[in-house]
Formats: structure tokens, C-alpha cells, sequence
């Protein structure tokens, strides 16, 4: 258990975690503006905000890391963000099998005093249909790619999170 708490305090750890989510970000971008042109739905644009907001929090978790309290919120806000992508991903999941009857909104969904949508339109503007996703390598769509590329990492992070609990519970930090 103590290894896996000096992981969470070594700089590697918090850089890797943030290359994977920009890579995330990146393959969405491929697929959005390369050579399929596959436009993005509300649902994976929101899952892209929350990749995004996990991205953030990495970075702050990086940049602040050997000081515990900053780290603890860098985890616990990382943590939640990746929960957030996770359910949105498994509600697309559910559009994209026919087991969860929804329409798509016109635009991206996102709260009128943060319309990620009209400030980084490349980025977050939702153009496609819901329940429509591209193929990926390995005969899986987008969206179960999503189901397992955010659980892996989301689990590692659970695991380290419970490690700070029992450090905060024993006392051991200041």
C-alpha cells in the first residue's frame, strides 16, 4: 500500500495520467476531423468536457503534487470527472444498444453560464446523431471503447484515493 501511495506522489505518475487524456481528447479529434469525418453527438461532446475537466485537475494534481491537501483535491476532483464521462459514456452505451430510449438535444446540452460549445466550438460543437459511433480497432465502438478506457484508469484512481483515506485516517499527514 505504500508504494501505491508514493505513486500517487511522484510527478510520472500525475504526467502520465494527463498524456492519457490528452490522447483521448486527440483520438476524438482524428475521428472528428480525419478522414471518416464522424461528427460528435451531445452525449460524446459532454463526455469530451468531462475528459477535459479530469485533464484539468491531472495538471493541478502534477503541478502541486508533493503537497498532500492539493493533491487530495486534485484526486478527489479527477476522480469525480471521470465518474462524470463514465456515466455519460454508459448512457451513450445504452442509446447506442437501443436499451435507453433518448433523443439528442439541438446543440450540445451544456449550462448557458458555460457554453463550452460556442467558446471552443472545434472542440465541444455536437454535429452528429446520437447512438452513432465509429468503429475502433479490436471490432468495438467508440463508446464501449470509452467504457474501458475511463474504467481502467478511473480504478487505479480509486485505489489511490482509498490509500489517502487510510494515510488521513491514521493521522499521517499534515
Amino acid at each position: 500500500m505504500n508504494k501505491l501511495y508514493q505513486l500517487g506522489q511522484n510527478r510520472l505518475f500525475w504526467i502520465a495520467g494527463a498524456a492519457y487524456l490528452v490522447l483521448m481528447e486527440g483520438i476524438a479529434l482524428y475521428y472528428q476531423y480525419g478522414p471518416g469525418m464522424w461528427y460528435p453527438c451531445a452525449l460524446c461532446v459532454q463526455v469530451r468536457a468531462w475528459v477535459m475537466g479530469s485533464l484539468i485537475f491531472s495538471a493541478t494534481g502534477l503541478s502541486l503534487v508533493k503537497k498532500f491537501w492539493w493533491r487530495w483535491m486534485s484526486l478527489n476532483l479527477t476522480i469525480v470527472m471521470m465518474v462524470g464521462a463514465l456515466y455519460t459514456s454508459y448512457y451513450a452505451y445504452g442509446v447506442e444498444q437501443g436499451t435507453v430510449i433518448s433523443s439528442c438535444t439541438i446543440g450540445a446540452g451544456f449550462p448557458k453560464f458555460m457554453p463550452l460549445d460556442q467558446w471552443v466550438p472545434f472542440l465541444f460543437e455536437a454535429q452528429g446523431m446520437c447512438g452513432q459511433s465509429p468503429p475502433m480497432p479490436l471490432g468495438v465502438s467508440m463508446i464501449e471503447a470509452l467504457l474501458i478506457t475511463l474504467s481502467a484508469p478511473l480504478l487505479v484512481l480509486v485505489a489511490l484515493w482509498g490509500v489517502h483515506v487510510q494515510k488521513i485516517v491514521a493521522g499521517e499527514v499534515r
